[in-house]
């Protein structure tokens, strides 16, 4: 047994002691908030174009209804070369990306799947209401539901568009099939209850963007964590599984191991490197992280800035969410909120 790092069976033991902290201290009172969600169906209107008689008629209600939305996916997602003129050269692009039998297939999965997000609607609400509770000057944007793209998205300041087909379930069977194959450790996320949390997180990102000009670890080990405790205030009822993406067997084994970990960062002096090349393998997604052993889940770096934040505003009560979220100074953070595991 590896005396470095505690044993990957002991923690099993501790999973229920780990995920039980997740909702406490963020439940704000949001009743009196009033959110009118607007929501578009963007992946039915589109699906509908491998259906319809009068594809070039479709397109133009679509390029009506969605404006420059309708350009940005057709060119950007899909690969689809936009043209605006009375042609039908768009029309005929459209047609022949229908003919790839595994997009009908997905698509057709997809609209049936989520034949209703009235659920999905409701929660997202519920977020913007917390939302809205601590930061009041966001506008709420349209949700675009749509396909073939990333998880979720912000167009614009408007627009905030979800991809359903990423959460078709993790047995799924073209999550398997894909090329390159996407890795198990993502698949496992690929299911309806990451919907509301990625969406939020975007959310997230796009209001306190992270610009990487220079930056050091620690810098962007302390912004992933501003945006979990983000989330945590944002979702208060959601899991801390749901809310990081670590499974619940790895939050359980990073919080046996915290010690160790924190000492693997301070002992290769990595918290002030400033090569992407070098540092980046900490803090994006991997099934383990380097140099640790192999049972560790891969983006410690996320997590460990994620609990400096935890005990920097439990240090520093007086500080706001919104004062927490606009503080750029990750060393201040750092200093102040005494950590040592």
């Amino acid at each position: 047994m590896n005396k470095f790092f505690i044993s990957f069976y002991v923690i099993a033991i501790s999973i229920s002691a780990c995920t039980s902290c997740s909702t406490k201290n963020y439940v704000a009172d949001v009743s009196k908030i009033k959110v009118e969600l607007k929501t578009e169906r963007f992946d039915k209107e589109f699906l509908s174009l491998a259906k319809t008689n009068d594809v070039y008629g479709s397109i133009l209600n679509l390029q009506n209804k969605y404006g420059d939305f309708f350009k940005f996916y057709l060119q950007e997602i899909l690969s689809i070369n936009y043209i605006s003129d009375t042609s039908h050269a768009l029309a005929d692009s459209i047609v022949g990306f229908f003919k790839n039998q595994y997009y009908l297939k997905v698509f057709d999965t997809t609209v049936l799947v989520y034949n209703n997000v009235e659920n999905i609607n409701s929660k997202l609400t519920e977020g913007f209401r917390h939302f809205i509770f601590y930061f009041p000057e966001i506008n709420v944007p349209t949700i675009i539901y749509y396909l073939n793209g990333p998880r979720a998205f912000t167009y614009g300041d408007s627009i905030l568009a979800i991809g359903l087909d990423n959460y078709l379930g993790s047995d799924f069977w073209f999550y398997s099939a894909v090329q390159p194959p996407i890795p198990q450790f993502l698949i496992r996320r690929l299911r309806e209850e990451y919907i509301v949390p990625n969406a939020m997180e975007v959310m997230g990102t796009n209001l306190f963007p992270y610009v990487d000009d220079g930056k050091k670890l620690i810098d962007e080990m302390i912004y992933r964590g501003k945006i979990t405790c983000l989330l945590q205030h944002i979702l208060p009822e959601t899991t801390d599984s749901l809310l990081t993406g670590f499974s619940k067997l790895d939050l359980a084994w990073l919080a046996d191991n915290e010690r160790e970990v924190w000492k693997f960062y301070m002992k290769n002096n990595l918290l002030y490197e400033t090569d992407p090349m070098v540092y980046k393998k900490y803090v994006n997604d991997a099934p383990n992280t380097s140099g640790m052993p192999p049972e560790s889940p891969g983006n410690t770096g996320s997590w460990v800035g994620w609990r400096i934040v935890q005990k920097f505003m439990k240090e520093n009560p007086d500080y706001t969410l919104k004062q927490l979220m606009n503080e750029k100074d990750s060393q201040k953070i750092l200093a102040l909120s005494k950590y040592k595991p």
